[in-house]
């Protein structure tokens, strides 16, 4: 980009759209213009992919409905948003052990206090605590005699870290028709969040929670990369 020569984001998409391409890809909707262009483009049959720094999935479209965009426009617009970030993966020297009662209790509750804010908890909270703990038990044997958890050991392919590489905890918000009309109404992001909860969305922390159920990292990354 080069503001000083009149060549901007918002001057770059426009120059796009006259080659008629089918998929635009914007580094970042970083200001008014080019998010107004972007949406523009989406309703005249282009398909825009772009990139915001926002905390969550939800918080994105606050985001861009404070930049000035028409909430009917953006809720026609919309397919979904996908949060992500990067959480350290156990390295294959990680060591199984068996947590204890009151860990398992704890891990429960933790994963569940995203999910206090849903209609689905709030009508009947020990329900829905159940129904997560029975999936957990079914998908990943969770609370059972033989369930393990892995932490990190250290060894020379790691440099004694007990991790090596990375992996990516996601968040991702489809623009159902209820989330539509949340946005054209300019919801909270609380309402955002319980309405994407229950329509099956998860956090960056449970993703990651699940993740760790599967030994690929551990609790200590999780809530290092999904503090709030």
């Amino acid at each position: 980009m080069n503001p000083k020569a009149g060549f901007t984001f918002a001057t770059a998409i426009k120059s796009f759209l006259r080659e008629d391409p089918d998929i635009i890809m914007v580094g970042e909707m970083r200001d008014k213009e080019t998010t107004h262009i972007g949406i523009e483009a989406s309703l005249t049959g282009h398909l825009v992919f772009a990139t915001l720094h926002t905390n969550s999935a939800p918080e994105s479209i606050i985001r861009l409905l404070d930049m000035g965009m028409d909430p009917f426009n953006f809720a026609d617009a919309l397919l979904g948003i996908l949060a992500q970030r990067l959480a350290k993966r156990l390295c294959k020297c990680k060591e199984p052990y068996t947590p204890d009662q009151a860990e398992v209790k704890h891990f429960l509750t933790e994963y569940c206090q995203e999910l206090l804010n849903t209609p689905e908890f709030k009508a009947d909270p020990n329900a829905s605590y159940k129904r997560v703990f029975e999936r957990f038990q079914r998908e990943y044997g969770f609370g059972r005699p033989d369930f393990k958890l892995h932490k990190p050991k250290g060894c020379d392919a790691c440099g004694g870290t007990g991790y090596k590489g990375r992996v990516g905890l996601h968040e991702l918000l489809v623009g159902t028709d209820a989330m539509k009309k949340l946005i054209q109404e300019h919801a909270r992001v609380a309402d955002m969040l319980a309405t994407a909860l229950a329509e099956g969305m998860l956090t960056l922390k449970m993703d990651g929670m699940e993740k760790v159920l599967q030994g690929i990292t551990d609790m200590a990354q999780v809530r290092a990369v999904c503090i709030k």
